[in-house]
């Protein structure tokens, strides 16, 4: 499927009901050549911006992982700094620890209950906008800490009410492989929008 088609199938309006799906589970997950980066980020805003449209009247949310997981680490105290400045200051002199830390924070019940009260957030001051996706970008970015596979396996009890779309920057062989090059578990239950 290539992105112009995503817009399409994107206002499908039973495509839109989030009880549709694989078994139930609106989880799906669009993957593009990671040399396309900057225009498949060009291109997410411009649906945002078509869906947001009095044609479609919904409210896209995209949340860039990496983003994210850095704000959430200037949030999150580690004694009188925040993790983040932490991490900073040691990942010379103690890299394998902050490297183990960063894993560890990824993962975290923390860590994906900020974005799950982000999403609800939104959800919730709408207006008369239906918000029917929230999509996810950002993996490449975010690698090594955060992959794909384990955080969609991590954050699934928290997709409700809304379709997750992650944009991937790679391609699916006998397994998911970030930019074509690194190897990744599979998302068995993410639906993948591809040809």
């Amino acid at each position: 499927m290539r992105i112009s088609e995503l817009y399409d199938q994107l206002c499908n309006k039973e495509f839109q009901d989030h009880y549709t799906g694989n078994l139930f589970f609106p989880a799906y997950m669009y993957m593009y050549d990671a040399e396309k980066e900057y225009e498949i980020e060009r291109e997410i805003l411009s649906i945002k911006e078509r869906l947001f449209r009095p044609s479609n009247y919904l409210d896209v949310l995209v949340l860039d992982i990496f983003d994210e997981f850095t704000n959430y680490l200037k949030n999150e105290k580690f004694g009188k700094d925040s993790k983040f400045n932490y991490y900073l200051k040691h990942e010379k002199n103690k890299y394998k620890q902050v490297n183990d830390a960063l894993k560890r924070d990824a993962y975290d019940g923390r860590f994906l209950k900020y974005l799950d009260n982000k999403i609800q957030n939104h959800l919730s001051s709408a207006d008369e906008y239906e918000v029917a996706f929230v999509f996810i970008k950002g993996f490449g970015n975010a690698f090594p800490y955060i992959r794909a596979s384990r955080f969609m396996n991590n954050f699934e009890k928290y997709i409700n009410g809304f379709k997750l779309i992650m944009f991937y920057p790679g391609e699916a062989k006998e397994y998911y492989s970030l930019f074509g090059l690194l190897k990744d578990e599979n998302l068995y239950r993410a639906i993948k929008l591809i040809n």
